[in-house]
């Protein structure tokens, strides 16, 4: 099995988690905390998408009203991928609004899972 970091020009939010861990941990112990400034500097950079990475996209559309759609869980792998219900209740995202009038955007703030680091799959709209 090969993972995402094995083929090359990839990386993971894990790795940048893990990096951003480092450097909070240096800062702990060093009193600067200026690595891990620069940490999150980068993540924002390469792998926590603006709203220009996602035009279009399901994110830039979210409505907290409606934040997801019902999948049911099973005992057994092979009941995988489960049918997705549409039309399951599934609550209220409690703090969408908040997010929205704090941040100016209903793009979620968080990272990627993957990243092509080089545009090696020509998937990056800001290497366009």
């Amino acid at each position: 099995m090969v993972e995402a970091p094995d083929y090359g020009h990839v990386t993971t939010s894990e790795a940048f988690s893990y990096y951003m861990w480092l450097e909070a941990m240096n800062g702990r112990f060093s009193g600067d905390f200026t690595g891990f400034e620069k940490s999150w500097d980068i993540a924002e950079k390469y792998i926590i998408p603006s709203d220009k990475d996602q035009p279009n996209s399901s994110m830039s559309k979210y409505n907290p009203s409606e934040p997801a759609s019902y999948a049911p869980e099973w005992e057994e792998p092979s009941k995988y991928p489960a049918k997705l219900d549409f039309d399951a209740p599934v609550g209220k995202d409690p703090i969408g609004k908040e997010l929205v009038s704090a941040y100016n955007t209903n793009m979620i703030y968080g990272m990627h899972w993957l990243l092509d680091v080089d545009n090696c799959k020509g998937e990056s709209l800001r290497h366009r």
